[in-house]
């Protein structure tokens, strides 16, 4: 049977309920990732091309500077299977699970356990995409989403994976209780200088912290009152001392998560 949402508990024993994506919402990334291989593939093909016009690659590869290009970068950006199994595997490591797709659906790739994916769970489940796609259009892929309990196609079952939908991040002044009364909320722009002032110190996080910020930020809308504030302060309690340009300015819990989820995410976007 299969369940919309699923149930994970951190390494710190606290838990986070994920909505998983399905076919719709992935078939929508995966369209956007295919249109941005096909652009890049084209314009590579085309580039060849014209290198090969220009130095008679088939009599001349030896005499030219052509020559010292490594064989496999040339092999991998020449085929358009395997520059799409390394356009996927190398988006999910510089994105965290995330590709221009995922990320404009609004999904994330993660482990079974929750937490970020590595270059093995990446690399199996997208070298198995060429077994997702038989015997044609990723029916066998489709049919495995279908019918496994968490959405999940062959190469998810085989890496350990999970497809997740993600919220995105709302500052504090668009929802009307992000803070409880007596608490210091940062106006706009004065929160903009916090979140330089965090990146700052990000170096200091692990990834098992950092994670732990994000799936808060986009899950405490489920928490009731009482076990949100109570998540928050327990979470902000072990990060404070990490952030010493911060301690000064007296913020909630919920807000100093805030502003180190949004340096993060700026962060990444600069990457």
């Amino acid at each position: 049977m299969q369940q919309d949402y699923v149930t994970i508990q951190t390494p710190e024993h606290i838990q986070f309920t994920y909505e998983l994506a399905g076919v719709g919402s992935r078939f929508l990334a995966l369209l956007v990732d295919s249109l941005i291989q096909i652009v890049a593939v084209t314009v590579l093909g085309l580039l060849i091309a014209y290198l090969e016009a220009l130095t008679g690659f088939a009599e001349g590869f030896r005499n030219t500077q052509i020559a010292n290009i490594p064989l496999i970068p040339l092999l991998v950006l020449s085929s358009p299977v395997l520059f799409a199994i390394a356009y996927f595997i190398f988006f999910e490591m510089i994105w965290a699970g995330q590709t221009p797709g995922k990320r404009m659906a609004g999904m994330r790739v993660v482990a079974l356990g929750g937490q970020r994916i590595g270059f093995a769970e990446s690399a199996i489940r997208n070298i198995l995409r060429l077994v997702d796609f038989l015997p044609a259009l990723y029916t066998a892929g489709i049919f495995s989403v279908f019918f496994t309990s968490r959405y999940q196609r062959i190469g998810d079952l085989a890496a350990g994976t999970i497809v997740i939908k993600e919220r995105l991040w709302e500052p504090p002044e668009s929802r009307g209780s992000g803070a409880e009364a007596g608490d210091i909320v940062a106006p706009v722009d004065h929160r903009d200088k916090l979140v330089c002032q965090a990146r700052s110190y990000l170096g200091t996080l692990s990834r098992e912290e950092l994670e732990v910020v994000r799936r808060f930020i986009q899950r405490r809308d489920e928490l009731t009152a009482g076990v949100r504030t109570r998540l928050a302060e327990d979470i902000a309690a072990r990060l404070y001392d990490k952030f010493p340009a911060l301690a000064t300015h007296q913020l909630s819990s919920e807000v100093l998560l805030e502003v180190i989820y949004q340096a993060d995410r700026e962060r990444q976007a600069q990457i």
